[in-house]
């Protein structure tokens, strides 16, 4: 991993880059833990993200934040209640200021299943190969 790479992970944010219909990639800044080398965050069910990434599921992750270290991917989405628990507390470790804020919402689309976690697979080589940030 190159010193670059490992100090945006540290940050716990990224723009997230997915296509639309026209093949533009549109990005916004999200949250992110690794898991075994795998980027995963949380989002509304009903997002645009999901939308597009039920379309394509190829992404660009870039780390830290808009020009950061990018990562090109296949997204998936989770719906398991005890995967998207696990990243909302990793949540907490990375951001606990906002959280506090953020919380119940975030909880109530959890219990409500309108909350789902995207999980990016980076192609290979993967430069995160190995990697859970924050350790849960």
């Amino acid at each position: 991993m190159t010193p670059e790479v490992e100090s945006a992970i540290h940050k716990y944010t990224q723009w997230f880059g997915s296509y639309t219909r026209g093949g533009e990639l549109k990005k916004i800044q999200v949250w992110l833990t690794i898991r075994v080398g795998r980027i995963e965050f949380l989002t509304p069910a009903d997002s645009l993200k999901v939308k597009r990434i039920r379309r394509n599921p190829r992404v660009v992750s870039f780390l830290g934040d808009e020009k950061g270290p990018s990562i090109p991917g296949s997204a998936e989405i989770v719906t398991s209640a005890a995967e998207i628990m696990r990243v909302y507390r990793g949540y907490w470790k990375t951001h606990p200021i906002m959280m506090v804020l953020l919380s119940r919402t975030i909880k109530r689309r959890i219990e409500t299943g309108k909350q789902v976690l995207i999980r990016i697979t980076p192609d290979e080589p993967n430069p995160i190969e190995g990697i859970t940030a924050p350790l849960l």
